[in-house]
Formats: structure tokens, C-alpha cells, sequence
């Protein structure tokens, strides 16, 4: 009966131990990490599909699940709220506290075109003229009044229609506008769509150049200066023409400071070791970079992202291996003169003991072999007075307390000695 029922214990507590481990262990699918990325078909919501498809073939930790989203204003606060774990926004929108960095993505260019038959050269010739402009609330039209307000143009000495890209763009190859006025990636589908219809219309282009971009930098500092450089858009006829100056804006990937360290580096991780792969699948991934301060969004870096980008530098202990072995010298030095020193204090106190031992011997001699009580009286003067003595030097610490207990036992012996001396005489 005994042996049944350690059998029975014995097979509960498997049992329970085999349950534990899958609950704790062989249960646990990827960590999914939502994450906002922008307008369907916008740049940041293509790459972000690349990613959570190359995510997939290189981790089985981590896996993303992509959703478009209205702008970076709404992609801020789902990421504030809780309701998305990752979300892309430009350098330019006001983020709260909770917000952290995890790769710069690629920067968005400010782009000015114009066509060719409405002689606009600079942003001052404007004036006169009909613009398409992005749709209102988004920080693209920000960003284009923020240009304007840098060239103190006056916002009645221009017409302009407020629009979605798409009918933005259908204005300009009709002629209903003059120019059209995005941020997008020099490879954003949308804009490669209108210069190729601009091409299949024959309609003459210019790039318009922002040429004040560091100057508008300097009040705005989320913006970076920026090159589209000659021909970035076609060859022949080149496109643009020559190296034309702009303003940039970065895109973001960002996430909430709560969301698991591990997820973040592994995500992080796996956009820079299988880079290749991405750009393969899409060449905008090549502008994905990491620890730098290029972006101009001042945001701290996610502990998971930063885990992973520090990952190479050396410890405290690596860094400082000189001078913490110095100063571990130097107090192993410092210690061994003190013993040293504590060694020879040691020596001197129990040096100092010996010699009044030694007095209490040659009392305790004399008082043996005298014969006169006066003598004795003296000798026991004189015992009490080398008490007196050790007891001052236990004060200030020249003999020890131990050295002082010995001491006493002898110097007791010692007063005896004398008293049975003096009672024999008597």
C-alpha cells in the first residue's frame, strides 16, 4: 500500500512538472508586434511588409503584423495608447515621453515640380502661380508652409489646392495647376507613377531646387539638408537636369518604451543582418540605418534597439582595464603597507607588554629572598606603580587589550606573592 502510494505521488509530480514546462515553455508561439505603418501602398507600409515577410524567414521569435494607418499623427498616439506596439512617423511630429527610437528608416524628400511652360525657377515664383498641396491635417502641408513662411512669401500671392496625391497628380499633367508640392522617398511609387505619366504625355518637368534648406534647418531642427542628385529619375533625358538642393524629413520607426526589450532587438537585429535580403526585395531598404544622430528627432533609442547596436562596444571592465588595474595596485599596495604597518604596531605593543612583564618578574624575585617588611612595602609601591603605567598605555592604545589581560593574571601572581611574604614575616 506504501509503495502505491509513493508510485502515485511520483507519477502526480511528473505530471505536474511535464504541464509547468509546456505552459512555460512548449506553448510560447512568436511575440507578434503590431505596428502602424502609414497609408496603404505609401513607402513605409510597403517596407514594412517587406520586413514582416524577411521577419518571418529568419526568427522564430518575432513576427509583424502590418496595418495601414491615416498619418504620423494618428500612428503616434495608437503607439502612445497601447493600441499598436511599433508605428513609422516622420522626425517632425511631437512625440511623448514614452516614445522610443528603434532604426532610422529613410528620409523623405521635400519635391517641388513644376512644369517646365510655367517658368518657375525658385520658390519666390510662386507668386502668381497654382500649386497642388498635400491634403490638410498631414504633415506634408506642414512642410510646405514652412518653406513658404522661410521665403516670407505671402500665402494670398499664390493659388493653391489642398489634395490627396492622387488627384494632386491628375491636376498637374492637366494643366490645372502649375506645380505640385509632396515629401516623399525618390522612390515612392506614386511619384515614380507621375513622372512616368508626365513621360508618356511629353511634358516638360523641372525640379524645383529649395536652396535655403540649411538655413530653414536652423529653426526647425527635425529637417536635414538634401541632394536630388542629377538623373536620379531618368537618364535620358536626364532627370532632373542637374543636382537640385531640398529639404529632408525622416521616416521613423518608433515604438512604445513598455514594449518587450527582447522583441525590439531581435526586430532590430534581423533588419540589419539580413539587410540584404530586404534590399533585394526593395531598394529602399538600403537607407535603413541604425545608432546615429542624422534624424533630428532627439528620441531615445528603444532598450531592445539599443541592446542591439551596442551589442560590440566594450564592457565598463574592457574599457577601463588599465586604470582599474592600476588602481587595484595600487590598492593592493596600500593594503599590504597597512598590514605591514599594523604588523610592526602589533610587535611594538607586545614589545612594550614584555618589558613590564619582565619588571613583574624581578618584583616577584626580590620579594622572594627579602627578609624585611620595609623592602616589601616598597616592592609592592613599586608593583602598583607599574599598573598604573599599563593602564595609561591601554588608554592610548600601546599595549593590547589581550597583551593587558596576561598582564593582569601575572601582576596579581605577583602582588600575592608579596602579601605571603610579608605574612611569613610577621
Amino acid at each position: 500500500m506504501r509503495l502505491a502510494i509513493i508510485l502515485f505521488v511520483t507519477v502526480l509530480l511528473a505530471a505536474g512538472g511535464g504541464i509547468g514546462w509546456y505552459v512555460t515553455y512548449g506553448n510560447n508561439g512568436p511575440v507578434v508586434l503590431s505596428v502602424a505603418a502609414g497609408p496603404r501602398n505609401s513607402d513605409s507600409y510597403t517596407l514594412l511588409q517587406e520586413i514582416a515577410e524577411v521577419l518571418e524567414r529568419h526568427s522564430t521569435s518575432v513576427r509583424l503584423k502590418v496595418s495601414p494607418s491615416k498619418n504620423s499623427s494618428t500612428n503616434i498616439t495608437l503607439v502612445n495608447s497601447g493600441e499598436v506596439d511599433l508605428a513609422t512617423i516622420s522626425s517632425d511630429t511631437p512625440v511623448s515621453t514614452s516614445v522610443r527610437l528603434v532604426a532610422d528608416l529613410f528620409p523623405d524628400y521635400f519635391i517641388l515640380i513644376s512644369r517646365e511652360s510655367a517658368q518657375i525657377r525658385s520658390i519666390t515664383d510662386l507668386k502668381g502661380k497654382r500649386i497642388a498641396v498635400p491634403e490638410d491635417g498631414s504633415s506634408e502641408l506642414l512642410a510646405f508652409w514652412s518653406v513658404i513662411d522661410h521665403y516670407d512669401l505671402p500665402t494670398g500671392s499664390f493659388d493653391f489646392t489642398s489634395t490627396d496625391l492622387s488627384r494632386g497628380a491628375d491636376l498637374f499633367l492637366s494643366g490645372e495647376v502649375d506645380a505640385i508640392f509632396l515629401v516623399r522617398s525618390l522612390r515612392d511609387s506614386a511619384l515614380l507613377r507621375l513622372i512616368e505619366d508626365a513621360g508618356l504625355k511629353k511634358l516638360a518637368m523641372r525640379f524645383v531646387p529649395i536652396d535655403q534648406a540649411a538655413a530653414i534647418a536652423q529653426k526647425r531642427p527635425f529637417l536635414k539638408p538634401g541632394i536630388v542628385v542629377k538623373g536620379s529619375f531618368d537618364g535620358n533625358p536626364v532627370l532632373p537636369a542637374n543636382d537640385v538642393s531640398t529639404a529632408t524629413v525622416h521616416r521613423l520607426l518608433v515604438s512604445n518604451s513598455k514594449v518587450d526589450a527582447a522583441a525590439i532587438r531581435e526586430l532590430t537585429r534581423i533588419l540589419f543582418e539580413n539587410k540584404l535580403d530586404l534590399v533585394t526585395r526593395i531598394p529602399l531598404a538600403a537607407s535603413i540605418v541604425g545608432a546615429k544622430n542624422e534624424t533630428g528627432a532627439s528620441l531615445p533609442y528603444h532598450a531592445g534597439a539599443s541592446s542591439y547596436y551596442n551589442r560590440d562596444e566594450p564592457s565598463f571592465l574592457q574599457e577601463n582595464a588599465e586604470p582599474i588595474a592600476l588602481l587595484v595596485t595600487l590598492a593592493a599596495m596600500l593594503i599590504s603597507g597597512l598590514l605591514a604597518l599594523r604588523g610592526r604596531f602589533s610587535a611594538t605593543q607586545k614589545n612594550r607588554l614584555d618589558s613590564y612583564n619582565y619588571q613583574l618578574l624581578d618584583i616577584a624575585e626580590k620579594a622572594q629572598i627579602s627578609g624585611q617588611v620595609e623592602d616589601l612595602r616598597l616592592l609592592k609601591k613599586e608593583l602598583f606603580s607599574i599598573l598604573e603605567t599599563v593602564v595609561r598605555a591601554l588608554d592610548t592604545d600601546e599595549v593590547t587589550e589581550e597583551g593587558f589581560q596576561s598582564f593582569s593574571l601575572l601582576w596579581e601572581s605577583v602582588r600575592e606573592t608579596i602579601n605571603d611574604q610579608m605574612a611569613e614575616i610577621k
